[in-house]
């Protein structure tokens, strides 16, 4: 922990990342009401509207950090699912291992390859009302494959450490093993893969909310730019209403990946040359 906190790229990743989330998280509760009118068509930005209206008349500002709220809540709800179907299936059939190992192996192969953003426009499309935990489900059940497959990685590694080899003798069961003596020692390549997922969820998202088949009950980043490309904002020159989310989901996601990246760096031997 000591080499994360004294290395300047976590540092900055990390403070870029807090930034966003308290923004999310506490903005909401002082903006207006993203929903109502509080001005006229087309405002810019002044005093009383930081990012100016919409074509409603709607404050973009609330907008915005109402998007961020529900933009890290559908990537947040996909990467704990995508996590745990990943450390669940890739975490125990590697050490299980043999015809379970091969087979869960060769599922896992199949859904890599899986074109993750057709298949979730099919999925929301076929529904007409879609909340942010539907979307979430969506997206955690068709992403988890990559997290499976990091983290059969290393469990096949640790399951032939000694220390595991003597809880085995001990007789501890299989379980009690994987949570007791396996996942402690895995927790910084589990928190770099939720990174991953929780980044990418986000921009899946975004992805099927910008032609219209994201969630239909809450309004996201994803949302955002959709209604600024259908109402012609950027022809006309309404930067404001489209620009911001843009910034917000490129330097979110990218921070939150080079985090990941920042602590596989720090902590892998290897990669410092340790070894």
């Amino acid at each position: 922990m000591e080499l994360l906190t004294k290395n300047r790229r976590f540092q900055l990743c990390l403070g870029a990342v807090l930034s966003i989330v308290a923004v999310g998280v506490i903005g909401p509760y002082m903006t207006l009401n993203p929903n109502k009118k509080t001005g006229s068509r087309y405002e810019p930005p002044s005093s009383e509207h930081i990012l100016g209206t919409d074509i409603l008349g709607r404050d973009v500002l609330a907008q915005l950090v109402s998007g961020i709220r529900n933009s890290l809540m559908v990537g947040f709800f996909a990467g704990i699912i995508g996590l745990l179907i990943g450390f669940a299936v890739g975490g125990f059939s590697a050490y299980i291992g043999g015809l379970t190992d091969e087979t869960v192996n060769t599922i896992t192969n199949v859904f890599l390859v899986l074109p993750v953003i057709p298949i979730l426009i099919v999925l929301s499309a076929s529904l007409k009302e879609r909340s942010l935990y539907t979307v979430a489900g969506f997206i955690g059940l068709i992403t988890w494959a990559g997290s499976a497959r990091s983290l059969r990685s290393q469990v096949l590694s640790l399951k032939e450490r000694n220390f595991v080899n003597l809880a085995r003798i001990s007789g501890k069961s299989t379980t009690s093993i994987i949570f007791k003596e396996i996942f402690p020692n895995m927790l910084s390549y589990v928190f770099i893969s939720f990174c991953g997922m929780f980044g990418g969820a986000i921009m899946a998202e975004a992805g099927i909310s910008l032609i219209g088949v994201g969630p239909t009950t809450i309004a996201t980043l994803g949302s955002m730019l959709h209604w600024s490309i259908m109402n012609q904002a950027i022809y006309i020159g309404i930067w404001w209403w489209f620009v911001p989310p843009g910034i917000v989901l490129i330097s979110f996601t990218g921070a939150l990946l080079a985090m990941g990246s920042v602590i596989d760096d720090v902590l892998n031997p290897k990669l410092r040359g340790v070894v």
